[in-house]
């Protein structure tokens, strides 16, 4: 059994058995799962260079736009994948960084022939092994329920991942880390009783990604009496934070100060893919909710003083179940620092961001009645011209 470089071995109790496992060191660092956008290599490497600068640990692979990771999941990767990845997870180890590689094979497992299917998993888990991998990632994400897949096999969803989860843990040669199907309370009504199930299913050692009660969560995503995942049984609990991800709203960037995640051990962000941005959001992320150190990271990244006179406006998301918070219209004085940062910022950082800053500037004028209607036209979307002229 190969020992991936600083992790430990966990014990725990499996049917009355003593069950002997590898378990991942201590997470902290980039989740790479976001859909709509994917890195590239060399992005990658950046990206591990300042999780080394900041002291953090780990990077999770598992963008959803891998083909192979997610809807082809049965196929194995070609020889240059493999060998680009490898080079990857070795560029990672020379900075003490561990790779977990994720497959998200979920979407269509079928558990009614279960045998030949976990022959794939397996097969793909040892790909990505022999590749470098510290740690594989089994993920059960953004999946339908569907009770027909598990009818007749005497076992719920949940233990069916669960049992799958032991099996592959069994069979690969390092820890293996699970994303539940219920990976927050609002996915489901019957999400404590999902997590206790897989709980009592799961071996000691794997560790359980999850977003608290919220898919993006508020504070004190993991306070006990917030959520019953934490009261579930398992053994080790990661914070997936989705605090700064905008694939679910593509026209929104949040780039706030990192609130709400004080007492938290282990988390992991899950970035926007705009690798200016996410190496920025690192460090936004190790400053925490200190506005005064937030404000020194955004200037040490180039950000512009005008910056921060429209920064109520790319503070953070709207948490589930939370009224947003009311913003005036922009002033003059802030649609001048819009201009000047459209016009006259000139970086990589910079690039990244115009669509949001012109984004802001159209619902500005927008808002006040002042975009004239030919504009409407050709800026917005079809059905949004015609719902704003109310058509």
């Amino acid at each position: 059994m190969r020992l991936p470089f600083g992790f430990k071995l966990a014990c725990g109790s499996e049917t009355g058995q003593t069950v002997t496992m590898l378990s991942p060191r201590h997470m902290r660092g980039y989740i790479e799962g976001y859909y709509g956008r994917i890195l590239s290599w060399q992005e990658r490497h950046r990206i591990v260079d300042q999780l080394a600068a900041l002291g953090m640990s780990s990077y999770v692979y598992a963008p959803k736009e891998d083909v192979n990771h997610r809807i082809a999941w049965r196929t194995v990767w070609d020889g240059e994948w493999c060998a680009d990845f490898a080079d990857f997870c070795a560029h990672a180890a020379r900075r003490n960084i561990q790779v977990l590689a994720g497959i998200a094979p979920g979407i269509d497992f079928d558990f009614h022939n279960e045998i030949n299917e976990f022959k794939n998993l397996v097969q793909k888990s040892n790909q990505l092994v022999e590749a470098g991998a510290d740690a594989i990632f089994l993920m059960f994400d953004d999946i339908e329920p569907d009770p027909e897949k598990f009818a007749g096999l005497g076992r719920s969803e949940a233990q069916c991942h669960g049992v799958i989860a032991r099996q592959l843990a069994s069979e690969i040669a390092v820890p293996l880390c699970l994303v539940p199907r219920i990976y927050a309370d609002e996915i489901a009504s019957e999400a404590a009783a999902h997590y206790q199930e897989l709980a009592a299913t799961l071996p000691a050692g794997v560790a359980l990604f999850h977003c608290g009660p919220e898919i993006v969560a508020g504070y004190g995503p993991f306070d006990a009496d917030r959520t019953p995942v934490t009261t579930a049984g398992f053994q080790r609990l990661v914070l997936w934070d989705n605090l700064y991800c905008n694939d679910y709203c593509p026209r929104r960037l949040f780039v706030g100060p990192y609130r709400g995640r004080t007492g938290i051990d282990e988390l992991m962000l899950n970035g926007t893919g705009m690798v200016e941005t996410d190496l920025m959001l690192l460090s936004v992320m190790q400053a925490g909710d200190d506005e005064r150190r937030w404000q020194m990271v955004l200037r040490a990244n180039g950000v512009p003083e005008a910056f921060f006179a429209l920064a109520p406006w790319f503070d953070a998301p709207v948490i589930s179940g939370t009224v947003p918070k009311a913003l005036p219209a922009p002033h003059a004085e802030q649609m001048a620092a819009i201009e000047h940062l459209l016009w006259r910022w000139k970086t990589p950082l910079a690039r990244e961001w115009y669509p949001f800053l012109f984004g802001l500037k159209h619902d500005a004028l927008i808002a006040a009645g002042e975009m004239p209607g030919d504009r409407l036209a050709k800026t917005q979307t079809a059905p949004l011209h015609q719902h704003l002229e109310g058509r």
